[in-house]
């Protein structure tokens, strides 16, 4: 409960702003599955069936290499914290695309994510999802 507690309350000292661009919307993937907040280029997931916190900073592809086709895939790195039975602390990295329909946005990633806490481990993670931008 008290991590629970901890982590809604990081989630809650994000700022919102209505300059910035920000979308919020749920997520399903590997290791934990839960609810997304997106505010420009930075990301917070909160997992709620197996607990934990992730924070990302995605890159845009097309801006990236000066290619407007590319502009709906993106790249990204950042850490996160997962309880599934063992604390993991791990140093994520990852490819994405994302899809926005009206105000919607439907997203896929992949990457590997380091664990580097307990022992020292990397998995392959995935996630799909979809958030509403407002």
């Amino acid at each position: 409960m008290k991590k629970l507690l901890v982590g809604l309350a990081l989630f809650l000292a994000v700022p919102f702003s209505a300059q910035a661009s920000q979308s919020l919307g749920i997520f399903f993937g590997s290791p934990m599955s839960g609810i997304q907040y997106k505010q420009d280029d930075l990301r917070f997931s909160l997992g709620i069936d197996d607990f934990g916190v992730a924070v990302d900073k995605n890159f845009n592809l097309g801006t990236l290499v000066n290619n407007a086709d590319l502009n709906s895939f993106y790249t990204y790195v950042g850490g996160q914290f997962v309880d599934n039975k063992n604390d993991k602390v791990g140093i994520r990295s990852g490819v994405g695309f994302e899809l926005p329909v009206n105000s919607f946005e439907f997203y896929g990633e992949v990457g590997p994510t380091l664990y580097v806490v307990e022992d020292v481990d990397m998995d392959l993670e995935a996630a799909l999802g979809f958030r509403v931008r407002f």
